[in-house]
């Protein structure tokens, strides 16, 4: 199938389709299905925020989000595309999601230290028979809404989730009775290779925006049913066709990091695989198992051959590159 759409899995991609300013309504839109069952209004409008926030040692390593972003209300929103699984993922993404907290809290302890000096001030005033001046408010703690959507192309290991669950919102839970004891932040979790093997019913904005996303990766046509000017939209900014020359080389460069990352991580995981194997035969042969070791091996490849060509697939790597590289024909 000839590439028509770019990969929203790719860091330019994504950034391309919903970091921007005139397509600010496409990330409304998505971000009102995600939230659409949470209290409170829509989000109307968001404002950009800056994406890149340095540690506070210079020997830090910087901290970057897809997009940061301010809702009409206040609330905060932390949006990632992670395509490549972390060992400590998890940590990871409540760490980029405690940085919007911190930084209320600086702004609040910042507006605070006015309050001294126009205490000062004030009884300068009484001290001169003026006026007294309403004096500004310490920081009470008062935290605005925090969200960090995390949009995954992979599934979280150990058979977390059931296969048929991949939207995950997690908030800060009292283990003994399950209430909800702090509903300021969230984290959503979206596991998107589930979505390849089910079947979408379209009934709610939700499922049209995980079906769109889906599609993008998978069609060369806008599925009929998405039919809203959204989603007429969000196909027409993502056609290659579309795009300048400068734009579709940043394009094709993100795509070559994440080829580039994942053939790194096969070289490590075949080293890792020769190592074992010798292992394997040093111990199957102490045992008398030399053809369960073959066996053993023989199906390890195919599943990993299977699992790196659905990887592939999956960043918009063209069928005859998959079939050489792997064997297998998706």
């Amino acid at each position: 199938m000839e590439e028509r759409f770019i990969n929203p899995y790719t860091d330019y991609g994504f950034k391309k389709l919903f970091a921007t300013e005139q397509n600010a309504d496409l990330l409304i839109s998505l971000l009102n299905a995600l939230i659409s069952d949470e209290s409170g209004d829509p989000i109307t409008s968001i404002t950009y925020k800056n994406v890149e926030h340095l540690g506070e040692i210079n020997s830090w390593r910087s901290s970057y989000f897809d997009v940061f972003c301010q809702t009409q209300s206040g609330a905060e929103f932390i949006v990632e595309m992670q395509n490549g699984k972390q060992i400590y993922f998890k940590d990871r993404s409540l760490y980029y999601a405690t940085i919007p907290i911190q930084e209320q809290g600086k702004r609040g302890i910042a507006a605070a230290g006015t309050v001294t000096r126009e205490l000062e001030q004030k009884k300068a005033r009484i001290a001169r028979g003026l006026k007294e001046t309403e004096p500004a408010k310490g920081w009470d703690f008062h935290l605005k809404d925090v969200y960090l959507v995390a949009i995954l192309d992979f599934v979280f290991p150990g058979n977390e989730y059931p296969d048929n669950e991949f939207f995950h919102r997690i908030k800060l839970m009292d283990v003994k009775d399950k209430h909800i004891f702090y509903d300021k932040l969230t984290l959503i979790y979206l596991e998107m290779p589930k979505l390849v093997d089910m079947e979408i019913k379209l009934d709610t904005m939700r499922d049209k925006w995980m079906y769109a996303l889906n599609a993008l990766c998978h069609t060369d046509q806008r599925p009929p049913e998405l039919t809203e000017e959204i989603f007429q939209k969000l196909f027409r900014e993502a056609e290659l066709a579309n795009f300048t020359e400068e734009q579709l080389f940043s394009y094709r460069m993100s795509v070559l990091d994440i080829c580039t990352n994942y053939s790194v991580f096969e070289y490590y995981s075949q080293e890792g695989k020769k190592e074992g194997i010798k292992e394997g035969k040093i111990e199957g042969i102490k045992e008398g198992k030399i053809e369960g070791i073959k066996e053993g091996i023989k199906e390890g490849m195919a599943e990993a051959n299977l699992e790196n060509a659905k990887k592939m697939k999956a960043l918009g790597i063209a069928d005859d590159v998959i079939v050489q590289v792997t064997g297998i024909a998706l």
